[in-house]
């Protein structure tokens, strides 16, 4: 009886402890994409198949590919990074797709470039508002980009010739969101690497949800979605991780 009571506290103790209108949703691993040949830190969909930022440390490159469904690389082209190292280095930090072509952030130089599919820059911009943008998010909603900004947690709203249109502060989100972002159709998924967490949110930033990551230990780096299902990447790793989210 004691036992049963205790472990009741504990459920009420763990129900408590949410806030009011957040609560945990079901996130069943239904699949993954595995490429054991190239270290992966970002990903994306592009309505047709499924895009990586691959790393290389030795010789230091950074490259987008083209990812086949059975994790072998199709196509890739080089990216413009300058590596000052292999440890204090996040490079080409996430990425994703209007369909016809690839943008992705620029850790290094707080740029957002757009690339044609063969590699091609054909736009680069940084956010207008911000001195020194550390981008750790970018997704596209249909119409509009948006790049999560690591400093102030804000999510700013950009058109396709980087003019900027708003923005909507995740600041009160707990665990703060640091890096990955993704566009459901009607929601973003944003990242909490050291947490593991990814949560939820409006275009207004109302939290409607958290899952937990696939993978233990932490590390998430990017967030996609292709259409059906949540697609995790981690930091330098090998697999992508497809999820089937619930209520």
């Amino acid at each position: 009886m004691k036992g049963r009571m205790c472990g009741l506290a504990a459920l009420v103790l763990a129900v408590v402890a949410l806030p009011a209108g957040l609560w945990a949703q079901k996130a069943e691993v239904v699949g993954t994409i595995v490429s054991p040949e190239i270290k992966m830190n970002g990903v994306s969909w592009d309505g047709e198949s499924v895009w990586v930022i691959t790393y290389q440390s030795s010789p230091l490159e950074w490259r987008i590919a083209r990812l086949a469904a059975d994790g072998s690389v199709e196509s890739s082209f080089r990216v413009p990074v300058k590596s000052l190292d292999d440890v204090h280095n996040f490079g080409m930090s996430n990425i994703t797709s209007d369909g016809d072509t690839i943008w992705a952030n620029n850790w290094n130089e707080g740029i957002v470039y757009r690339f044609a599919k063969d590699g091609e820059i054909l736009k680069s911009f940084k956010v207008p508002s911000v001195n020194q943008l550390i981008p750790v998010g970018i997704a596209f909603d249909g119409e509009y980009l948006w790049v999560l900004h690591w400093s102030d947690k804000n999510l700013y709203k950009l058109d396709r010739d980087g003019n900027e249109l708003g923005k909507v502060s995740l600041r009160k989100l707990a665990p703060p969101p640091d890096m990955g972002l993704a566009w459901d159709g009607a929601c973003f998924w944003v990242g909490s690497k050291g947490a593991n967490r990814i949560t939820r949110v409006t275009p207004e930033g109302e939290v409607k949800g958290f899952i937990k990551g696939p993978k233990a230990g932490g590390g998430i780096r990017d967030l996609a979605w292709d259409g059906e299902h949540l697609l995790v990447v981690y930091s330098q790793d090998s697999t992508i991780y497809k999820l089937r989210i619930t209520e």
